[in-house]
């Protein structure tokens, strides 16, 4: 499935919000304890506006992404897939061109961390080739190289 990945509006604040909520509350809640204003504050404070896009198939909102570029790789903060559209391979097809971003960026690898409570998102990486490179009592770090193919896929 063709997706595309739109930015997202200042003024759309309190949708982005509400997405990030819905996709992490369970484990921020259960790690943390989950705090509106802190979580408000933290998004404001810690993350770029830009980072974050809206992810679209066939023009509709069925998620939302938080990318961070570094010098040789691309991380991954959050990929949302929103529960009524999970199931159709969105979350693959996100991934499968950040690869391909990542790659014509000259990007050495993509980098993301997950819940480690969150067993189903760490599984969906491990399928599509992720290692895990660190683990924490409530996180885990995982990597992947960008390979030659998605490079040049990335150029042609």
């Amino acid at each position: 499935m063709e997706i595309e990945l739109a930015g997202i509006a200042p003024s759309e604040f309190e949708q982005r919000f509400a997405a990030v909520k819905e996709g992490i509350f369970p484990y921020v809640e259960a790690v943390f304890g989950w705090d509106d204003e802190m979580q408000h504050a933290r998004l404001t404070s810690e993350y770029e506006p830009h980072w974050f896009s809206w992810i679209l198939a066939e023009g509709e909102r069925v998620g939302l992404l938080c990318c961070k570029p570094y010098d040789d790789a691309l991380h991954v903060h959050l990929l949302i897939i929103f529960p009524r559209h999970q199931g159709r391979q969105l979350g693959s097809a996100v991934m499968a061109r950040l690869h391909r971003e990542a790659a014509s960026e000259g990007r050495l690898r993509v980098t993301l961390s997950s819940f480690s409570a969150n067993q189903r998102a760490i599984e969906f990486y491990r399928r599509l080739g992720y290692q895990v490179v660190a683990e924490e009592p409530a996180f885990v770090s995982l990597s992947r190289p960008v390979t030659r193919e998605e490079s040049w896929g990335a150029h042609g």
